[in-house]
């Protein structure tokens, strides 16, 4: 080996280890806050939604029945981001996820972002639909320190995902994605898939489909009716929600793809979850949630939430967000996480919680892991 590649891989090593340490103290305090029912002094993930304007009106998302600003200038602007990240760091936030809406409708904004997060060493996660990754966009992202992205799919089919995405969104998704394994090899990618009645038979061939693309990542969550899908007449989309009749047929779907994602390489939602997501349709599985506590919202006007189910008033707009994070009133609304009954089974923030219990930790290490280094192994370089 090279002088200069055992010298990278030592400087990797050395990033690693002391990440790991980071994450370590800030997991340790998040899960005492969350027992004795305090403030975290830290955050370690932050969900930015920098707006929630979209170029695709999709059958199963309700982001754009979210009110919006009355102008685009009542969404976040650069500079408020900009605020966002410092407040962040100063909280140790170690992984921010940028999403929509289309978050690529504000390319400078996501840029920036992007650029600044990693200066305060905070690893970003681009969600995309993928329409608007042309080879320009990508090159300006890869200046910008992109690390990882990931493309909605929702099927190996392109007519089953253009029913659920609209006419021709699946060429552009899967474009997109082969753009960024031919062009950008550094950039870690990842596809997300909902489960909706629609789309769930044959689902395990998305594994498959997903390993020809030569991704990292594929995850999957189950269709809501609530989080960012609140406030969507629910007569508008209940075809794409699983009927009684059918879900039997769900759980084997459901069995065939857990098989498939214990035999794949890819990095993937763990069996566990999946095995939870007939039950969200006959009321959803309980668990331990860490929104709040784990894990917080910024929305496109600036409202800091413990998670995105949540309407508030505290605004980063107001008071720093390290400010807002340690204080009575938000503190408030944690007590509405730690006693919520909403039917949730969502990929963030259960998935999330999950990594916080013990037992589940311990049965899914290697997965933990592996999802560790899809986020965090560019090992600051």
């Amino acid at each position: 080996m090279a002088t200069n590649d055992k010298t990278g891989v030592l400087k990797r090593t050395a990033w690693r280890l002391r990440l790991i340490a980071r994450n370590a103290l800030v997991m340790s305090d998040v899960l005492i806050a969350r027992h004795f029912n305090r403030a975290p002094h830290y955050a370690p993930i932050l969900l930015l939604f920098v707006t929630y304007r979209c170029n695709l009106r999709c059958r199963m998302c309700g982001v754009c029945d979210q009110e919006q600003p009355k102008e685009v200038a009542a969404e976040l602007t650069l500079d408020e981001c900009r605020d966002i990240i410092r407040a962040a760091a100063r909280l140790k936030t170690s992984l921010m996820l940028i999403s929509g809406g289309e978050a690529l409708l504000r390319q400078e904004v996501v840029l920036e972002t992007i650029r600044l997060a990693r200066e305060h060493g905070i690893t970003t996660h681009l969600c995309t639909n993928g329409l608007l990754l042309t080879p320009q966009v990508l090159a300006q992202l890869r200046v910008a320190g992109a690390e990882t992205i990931s493309v909605s799919v929702e099927s190996p089919d392109r007519e089953i995902h253009d029913a659920l995405r609209g006419k021709g969104s699946y060429d552009a998704a899967v474009n997109a994605i082969r753009l960024l394994r031919s062009t950008a090899p550094e950039i870690r990618v990842g596809i997300n898939c909902t489960i909706t009645a629609k789309n769930f038979l044959n689902l395990d061939a998305m594994v498959p489909f997903a390993e020809s693309l030569k991704v990292h990542q594929l995850k999957f969550a189950p269709v809501h009716t609530n989080l960012l899908h609140r406030k969507k007449d629910y007569n508008s989309f209940d075809d794409v929600f699983f009927s009684e009749d059918q879900i039997s047929g769900l759980n084997a779907e459901i069995a065939k793809l857990c098989t498939a994602v214990r035999r794949t390489t890819l990095i993937t939602t763990s069996p566990w979850f999946l095995s939870k997501i007939t039950s969200l349709a006959q009321g959803a599985p309980r668990f331990r949630c860490y929104a709040g506590f784990a894990a917080c919202t910024v929305n496109p006007n600036g409202t800091l939430t413990p998670c995105s189910d949540m309407d508030g008033s505290l605004s980063v707009r107001k008071a720093p967000m390290d400010e807002i994070w340690r204080s009575p009133e938000y503190h408030i609304q944690r007590q509405r996480v730690v006693g919520c009954t909403c039917h949730c089974w969502d990929a963030l923030y259960a998935e999330i919680s999950l990594r916080f219990n013990l037992r589940s930790l311990l049965r899914n290490a290697r997965q933990t892991w592996r999802e560790f280094l899809f986020y965090f192994g560019s090992g600051g370089q």
